[in-house]
């Protein structure tokens, strides 16, 4: 193959000095009609929307049309056919944005206003991206601290692909959060978005407001006042410094690591970046590091976990770590979670109706037997086979060792209950594989004794 000097892929023109849209597009942008209904105004917003890293405050000039698909009638206004307009001639003059290099620092501008927030990706002072969005009513409403912490929280989850493993800066116009540095993280705010910034590894910088034109004019439809930017940024370093000094001397990581260097071919899905391993995006962890139960206790048990369930927990996990038992871990470990065992509710199915019994008519006829276990040892043995006549409430008990089987329990029958009192007209018990495996199911159908299964999740039903 020779090599090109640019190159088109998925609607991008790939070249030296960077990635522009491909010129059909913008063209087929700049003579698109009018829309006239909602469909055809979805498709233009589908086209533009695929652009809008090229658009600087995209969100606030797509905004006017936005709203025309939140109505019931379409209408088309003024202003929609306004921003129509604008938002064609910024796509059609949309900049040659930098390719990245992932061997210099990312550098993350961000502001939020009144109305919604704008961020911007740069390298050595080149846009790599743009990006702005517009806040629902209930963050218009709430304060510059939770706007601010929303913009960074959305802006980082947003470019993970090029921020996740590297270094790179939030760069800020409000001056406070150089004090913020050495502060204790103690609001519900902080702990809820820290979760969202665990493995990111950044710092924050100070620019005075009219020094950041980019991302404050991303971030503004009509206000004028400066917005503050809030930090978040400590916790993570003990964090990253930490799991790379374990990192360092793990048997399991060394030997992952010298495999891919030996041969990356072979390990395609994993990549190597500041003393770490990235698994598909994600930091590898091996399933015995500490580090497993220190992160599932972060995003469960802490304030900025909330103790939710399965699926909750590991999503938020997998957004940016994951192990070989990632899975398994989460499920036994909020399993063994006091909190939550004690105060949620049981999701499984109802319960099934009780089984009728027959009537008792006199003593050692009708029996119920079940296990004891979990016993400490005693001459080997850690169980205790428990067999009650549901007619006197006597009780027979038998002592077994921690791995027995059918034709072990069956002797011990017979010797605690056969030999004293002969074959029962029927058994009570639960489901356990062996009193229903075939070697049981045949002695007591030889000996004319009936096997009734105790009702499902009523244990209380086999005595």
């Amino acid at each position: 193959m020779f090599p090109q000097g640019k190159l088109e892929y998925l609607g991008h023109v790939v070249a030296g000095d960077g990635v522009r849209p491909v010129p059909e597009k913008i063209q087929t942008i700049h003579g698109w009609p009018t829309p006239r209904s909602p469909r055809a105004l979805r498709g233009f917003l589908g086209l533009a929307g695929f652009y809008r890293r090229f658009i600087k405050g995209y969100s606030t000039l797509a905004a006017p049309l936005t709203k025309l698909l939140c109505h019931a009638q379409f209408q088309w206004s003024t202003a929609a056919n306004e921003a129509f307009q604008k938002l064609k001639e910024a796509i059609m003059a949309a900049p040659i944005l930098a390719l990245p290099n992932f061997k210099v620092p990312f550098i993350v501008e961000t502001d939020a206003s009144g109305s919604g927030m704008g961020a911007v990706l740069t390298q050595e002072g080149h846009p790599i991206s743009f990006f702005s969005k517009q806040f629902c009513p209930k963050l218009m409403n709430a304060s510059t601290y939770v706007r601010e912490l929303v913009a960074i929280t959305a802006t980082v989850k947003k470019w993970r692909q090029y921020l996740l493993g590297h270094k790179f800066i939030i760069v800020t116009d409000h001056r406070s959060l150089r004090e913020l540095m050495d502060q204790t993280v103690q609001t519900p705010e902080q702990h809820r978005y820290l979760a969202w910034l665990l493995g990111y590894d950044f710092t924050i910088q100070y620019r005075a407001g009219r020094a950041n034109i980019v991302a404050d004019a991303l971030s503004r439809i009509h206000e004028d006042s400066p917005a503050s930017l809030f930090l978040i940024s400590m916790p993570q370093f003990d964090f990253l410094e930490g799991l790379r000094k374990e990192m360092a001397s793990h048997p399991a990581f060394i030997v992952l690591y010298h495999k891919i260097q030996g041969e990356p071919e072979a390990y395609l899905e994993y990549t190597l970046t500041a003393d770490l391993i990235l698994h598909k995006g994600r930091i590898w962890i091996p399933s015995n590091s500490s580090f497993t139960k220190l992160l599932l206790e972060e995003f469960h048990q802490s304030p900025t976990g909330g103790h939710m369930g399965i699926q909750k927990t590991l999503h938020r996990l997998q957004e940016n770590f994951t192990w070989d038992s990632i899975r398994a871990d989460t499920r036994a470990f909020i399993a063994g979670c006091l909190t939550c065992q004690c105060t949620k509710y049981d999701n499984r199915k109802p319960a099934g109706l009780l089984s009728p019994l027959p009537i008792l008519v006199q003593p050692w006829e009708d029996l119920s037997m079940d296990f004891i276990v979990g016993l400490p040892a005693y001459k080997g043995n850690t169980c205790i086979f428990v067999v009650v006549d549901r007619f006197s409430k006597g009780l027979r008990l038998g002592m077994l060792p921690t791995h027995h089987n059918a034709g072990t329990v069956a002797s011990l029958f017979m010797d605690i209950v056969g030999r004293l009192h002969g074959m029962p007209r029927s058994i009570v018990s639960d489901r356990d594989p062996l009193f229903v495996s075939n070697f049981w199911r045949e002695l007591f159908s030889l000996s004319g004794t009936k096997l009734r299964l105790s009702s499902a999740y009523h244990p209380q039903s086999d005595g």
